[in-house]
């Protein structure tokens, strides 16, 4: 060999070796930097959340997560950099530069997120459009000169600290020992994972996840996982005789079409009525039943909902069917799968289907819908007119004399859930001989949680956790930590009583059913458990009910238009369809618990792993069993759990069979849908 080949080749092996070194010069600093953001995350979380988990725990089992994800990712860069960096050692160092750059924005971003949420950002990302992410960005306050400044300012202040890691002593065997490490941990945290048996709790495992790890696992499968099978021997499985209502599922081109036999469950609480009764909805942002009405585990913050209960037909352990608000009105009115992404996200192409509030307007009924926030958001509109609803009043609808609720940034949400009542109740038709349904949607008790007249609620928060709440477990500086929350929920209990006050004026209020809960529980304030989100009182309240009544059969918001509809067909000659395609069954009225009903439950959009069976609950492919007031206990059977995955999994392809390819109805019934 020549000695131009020699000097080539050792010149060669010296630009390898010192690209190599080069490269963990950068990855030894992007080490301590997850290491230092666990430690802030940390901090931040136990300064902002009350919480009764160990923070020494916490950081080790974080740490050992956010080294797994570290050195996945710099094993990975590794051999890209070592490939590239063969060619163009100096553009590999700076790309690997960048990259390392941008992950540990992308990790504070996250981390800023778990901070305010306790939930990890994942796929319910993609389910949003940019327009509904840049708006509850801006309403959060979040997006001003200032943060974007700062961003800009961290992105180089890390870039600059990433590059004086070329300052690291660092030889060649200490590199090839890191490496070694690197993948070695890999390999060793994959062993462990594959013989572990237990899981930890929701918030637990969230707490200790690496933030971005968890992102880039739910865009993998969001990505990767969207083929499914349907077979008609999915069908054999709905039926179950210990079910509150038997459904024929015997149509293999819709998987949801049964026939229209639902019992009549609240006919005997009420007396006769006038006339078409009047229906009211109520449903309340954020309503969990962690902290309103009877057994609320952190008291109730509801004074007035709790002291018209007594006079109600009431569920404590009632569940939304979805953990955000994109599925409550399709969950409470059509009774309707969930879709991909949920069921309005098809809009404006949704599938034939039906609705209380389609079925009811085909009956005579006038049909009136209030928000203080933009129709829009979520497809509502969409939604509410394929329904013809007759009067839909958002945020472009209020007069002038109503002000906008306060706002961080210069946007709002809309207008104050006072001021959404009373504009309501200004245009509601009056003696218009017509039986009407109103649905009134809050807004306020949402994040940001700015509420008009904030310290006049906030020293009511402050009176009442000094007066009311004393005996709970819980100290006052637990509470105050979530006191913009509780604030907000004072805030809606009262601008409701002030809605009741004024309804009671109107000439049909004796003959009006009032149907109140909640879409969902408030994520910001620590879940006790993974069905805690969904938990939210149910109440029914009539000048025409003969009895109130506590229930503790569970019920899902997806038994309310079944329940409705069978108590008005049972009284009135209603036209109603003889084939339906309802999810739910009936709302149980059982004085003792019990669970009889077989739903999915949806945490966000593209996140569908809950599911209840009876009195058993999977979640994250854990099966718990459930007691009164929706406790829950992880319990290992086999064959329970199996079955439950089989049902999830029968749901799943059903859903999105009958979604995407219209049929959830035949064509035949199109003519309950009403017309322009």
């Amino acid at each position: 060999m020549s000695s131009s080949q020699t000097q080539i080749r050792s010149t060669f092996l010296l630009n390898l070796k010192l690209n190599f070194i080069n490269f963990w010069k950068l990855a030894v600093p992007f080490l301590l930097f997850f290491l230092i953001l666990r430690l802030i995350e940390v901090w931040a979380v136990f300064s902002i959340h009350s919480l009764e988990y160990s923070k020494t725990q916490v950081t080790l089992m974080g740490w050992v997560y956010d080294l797994e994800w570290v050195f996945y990712i710099l094993g990975f860069l590794l051999i890209l950099n070592t490939i590239l960096g063969m060619i163009y050692p100096s553009t590999a160092k700076v790309l690997v530069k960048i990259t390392l750059t941008l992950l540990i924005i992308l990790q504070g971003g996250l981390l800023f997120y778990f901070t305010k949420m306790l939930l990890p950002l994942g796929t319910d990302l993609y389910a949003y459009s940019l327009n509904d992410i840049f708006l509850t960005v801006k309403a959060s306050g979040e997006l001003n000169l200032f943060n974007i400044l700062a961003i800009l300012f961290v992105l180089v202040f890390v870039y600059v600290l990433l590059g004086l890691g070329k300052w690291i002593p660092l030889k060649y065997h200490s590199a090839v020992f890191l490496t070694v490490v690197c993948y070695g941990y890999l390999i060793g945290i994959g062993i462990a994972k594959n013989t572990q048996k237990e899981q930890a709790a929701e918030l637990e495992r969230n707490l200790m996840a690496n933030k971005s790890s968890y992102f880039y696992d739910q865009s993998y499968n969001y990505f990767t996982s969207n083929e499914y099978l349907y077979f008609d021997f999915f069908l054999a499985s709905a039926n179950s005789g210990d079910r509150l209502v038997s459904k024929d599922l015997t149509e293999t081109n819709y998987p949801f079409l049964h026939s229209n036999d639902y019992p009549d469950v609240l006919g005997p609480y009420f007396d006769e009525f006038d006339t078409l009764p009047d229906i009211v909805f109520v449903i309340v942002e954020g309503l969990g039943k962690a902290y309103s009405g009877e057994d609320a585990y952190l008291g109730s913050f509801t004074p007035f909902l709790d002291s018209l209960s007594e006079h109600s037909l009431y569920w404590k352990n009632g569940l939304s069917t979805t953990g955000r608000t994109f599925g409550v009105l399709t969950g409470m009115f059509g009774s309707l799968p969930f879709a991909q992404k949920g069921f309005m996200d098809q809009a404006p192409n949704l599938p034939l289907h039906h609705t209380l509030l389609s079925l009811l307007k085909t009956n005579g009924y006038f049909t009136n819908f209030h928000i203080g926030a933009d129709k829009n958001f979520d497809n509502v509109n969409y939604f509410l007119q394929y329904q013809q609803v007759d009067r839909i009043l958002d945020m472009t609808s209020f007069d002038s004399d109503f002000e906008e609720t306060p706002s961080k940034s210069g946007f709002s949400w809309g207008y104050p859930d006072k001021a959404m009542f009373e504009n309501g109740m200004r245009k509601l038709p009056v003696n218009s001989g017509q039986p009407q349904v109103s649905i009134f949607q809050t807004q306020t008790s949402h994040d940001p949680f700015l509420i008009p007249d904030e310290e006049k609620y906030l020293a009511m928060f402050e009176k009442y956790i000094q007066n009311d709440l004393m005996s709970l477990p819980l100290t006052t500086g637990e509470y105050r930590k979530y006191k913009n929350m509780y604030a907000s929920i004072l805030y809606v209990d009262e601008a409701i009583k002030e809605f009741f006050q004024a309804y009671q004026k109107l000439p049909n209020y004796e003959n009006t059913v009032f149907i109140i809960t909640g879409d969902h529980r408030l994520p910001e304030i620590p879940l006790a458990t993974t069905i805690d989100r969904f938990h939210v009182p149910i109440m029914i309240f009539s000048p025409k009910l003969n009895r109130p009544k506590r229930m503790h059969g569970v019920t899902s918001h997806f038994e309310i238009t079944p329940t409705i509809l069978s108590l008005l067909e049972n009284r009135f000659d209603l036209d109603l369809p003889s084939k339906v395609a309802w999810k739910g069954y009936v709302m149980d009225t059982s004085s003792t618990f019990q669970s009889k009903i077989s739903n999915p439950l949806m945490r966000n959009k593209n996140q569908l792993v809950d599911y209840i069976s009876g009195e058993y609950v999977l979640a994250d492919n854990q099966l718990y069993q459930l007691y009164d007031n929706m406790g829950m206990e992880p319990v290992t059977d086999v064959a329970m759990k199996e079955k439950l995955l089989t049902e999830l999994a029968t749901y799943k392809n059903s859903n999105r069979f009958a979604t995407e390819n219209n049929r959830i109805l035949p064509d035949s019934l199109a003519v309950y849908i009403p017309k322009n």
